[in-house]
């Protein structure tokens, strides 16, 4: 969401913002938002400052041969099932012999038995990743024990080498529904939480009270380049710090992991706002010379992020390659009109505009490779927001599967102000469904129609609504309210919002 011309909406929260941040306004929207994309459905926007698990992992086999290292324990006979809710490997029944998941890894001794026998009730996979591992002292790998009962097998682990785990990626995080929120302007401001008891809370902490369980955060490549999201360039606020890059979103990324939450990470592949107007080719990247080139660049800074969050503890479950990339991905660049917030961009010589699908999906590939080269486990996003136009929806669709892109999940924008009520939304879904049953889908950004929102998703067939992402619970605009209302440097949790939510965590068996 990016704030569209004549929105006044966002002014609560803009007083608010200001009053707890040192610097004042950023440049990812403001009370104007400049004038609009050149796109419905735009992201709308936001006020000040821009914008708007653990598990068992799969059950562990026991070693051969290793008596503990670093304190942890072996793997009885067989490994247990993973733990419900994180567990570090180790003594925990979720732990592969050493290390795998998370696990301290074992000196050789006598440990362990040999044939890994399976435990009673298999190996079953937890619900969140693992913790990073520590350094193993030279353990030998220990035998997958096999399922009887569902569950998957446990791998076994390889610690012979004594190399240190960097970040232990663990295994999926595994939740009935995703009842998610994108928090990314969170990070930007100084305000502390007080919940519908009384208590003053993390974001994280409060939302988890009441039922949400997946994070979304939204990154660019260098938000301090002329025209970026953080940038005091062109007569832009500017921002302290350079909010939305790599270092900034993969520590509050951590916060987000480390409090049980699943995280989704929103790659818009810009220095500003990404979406049906703006697709502004990052500054580093405009000396590409072919649509080959800018792929390579997309793919190797894909790449570099993935590896630094999985590296620091921030494994993202879930990447969306592209924001609201309907019309096309990395096709603009700055133009004589173009303002703080990526509005009024003029056209690149190439990029990957539908009007040319195979160069799109050279882009679209080159993303996922870069995730998939990295780690194949993680959910891939492609996220368009023309939910009010299904044959819109399937064309685009169509194009991206003929060309052999691979992904797993299509995320479609859902506000009432943009792509209509929840009825186009319903029929969307369904029919998409219909057409596509090796895909399952989200709603990738929503606000108002919070119950019905998540019942379309939930009620798609064979459980192929994933879930939803509430847009930005502290922002208000022209796409909805926020959550909270502010006093001083406090956002206190609307009762009457978060009752809604406590009733949709019973009925989505959360």
């Amino acid at each position: 969401m990016k704030a569209r011309a004549g929105s006044f909406h966002w002014v609560v929260f803009a007083v608010f913002a200001y009053a707890c941040s040192s610097e004042g306004p950023a440049p990812g929207s403001g009370p104007s938002g400049g004038t609009p994309g050149t796109s419905t459905g735009g992201e709308a926007g936001l006020g000040p400052g821009g914008s708007p698990s653990t598990s068992g992992g799969a059950g562990g086999a026991a070693p051969k041969a290793g008596a503990p290292g670093s304190g942890g324990a072996p793997s009885p006979p067989g490994g247990g099932a993973g733990p419900i809710t994180g567990g570090t490997g180790g003594a925990s029944g979720g732990a592969s012999g050493g290390g795998a998941n998370g696990g301290l890894g074992a000196s050789s001794g006598t440990g362990g038995s040999a044939g890994g026998a399976p435990s009673a009730m298999g190996g079953g996979a937890g619900m969140a990743g693992g913790n990073p591992g520590m350094t193993g002292d030279g353990g030998k790998v220990g035998d997958g024990g096999a399922p009887q009962i569902g569950g998957t097998a446990g791998s076994a682990a390889a610690g012979a080498s004594g190399s240190p785990a960097t970040g232990g990626s663990g295994g999926a995080f595994d939740v009935p529904f995703i009842l998610g929120a994108d928090v990314s302007s969170v990070q930007e401001s100084k305000m502390t939480f007080r919940d519908t008891d009384g208590q003053t809370k993390s974001i994280f902490e409060l939302l988890k009270n009441h039922g949400f369980n997946y994070i979304r955060l939204k990154t660019f490549v260098d938000p301090m380049a002329p025209y970026g999201y953080a940038s005091s360039a062109n007569g832009c606020k500017g921002l302290p710090e350079a909010f939305g890059d790599r270092d900034h979103v993969v520590a509050f990324g951590k916060q987000a992991k480390e409090a049980g939450m699943g995280f989704l990470l929103d790659f818009h592949y810009s220095d500003v706002w990404a979406d049906p107007g703006n697709q502004i080719i990052p500054e580093a990247w405009r000396g590409a010379s072919s649509i080959t080139e800018l792929a390579a660049l997309m793919k190797a800074y894909t790449k570099d992020v993935i590896e630094t969050a999985i590296a620091a503890g921030a494994r993202p479950d879930m990447v969306q390659v592209g924001n609201e990339i309907t019309p096309g991905m990395l096709m603009h660049v700055p133009g004589p009109n173009t303002d703080c917030w990526g509005n009024n961009p003029a056209r690149a010589p190439f990029g990957g505009s539908t009007s040319n699908w195979n160069d799109l999906a050279t882009l679209l590939t080159a993303g996922i490779e870069g995730v998939r080269e990295v780690d194949p486990d993680i959910r891939i996003v492609l996220h368009i927001e023309n939910t009010d136009d299904l044959a819109g929806v399937k064309w685009w669709v169509d194009n991206a599967l003929s060309r052999g892109v691979d992904f797993d999940v299509l995320g479609l924008s859902c506000y009432t102000e943009f792509q209509g009520p929840p009825s186009v939304w319903r029929n969307t879904f369904t029919a998409l469904a219909e057409s596509y049953p090796e895909l399952k889908f989200v709603i990738a950004e929503y606000n108002p129609e919070r119950t019905e929102a998540n019942r379309i998703m939930k009620n798609l067939p064979g459980g192929r609504g994933l879930g939803t992402f509430f847009w930005e619970p502290t922002r208000s605009g022209e796409w909805g309210p926020a959550l909270f209302t502010f006093q001083g440097g406090t956002a206190i949790a609307n009762a009457n919002d978060f009752a809604e939510f406590d009733a949709l965590r019973s009925e989505l068996g959360l």
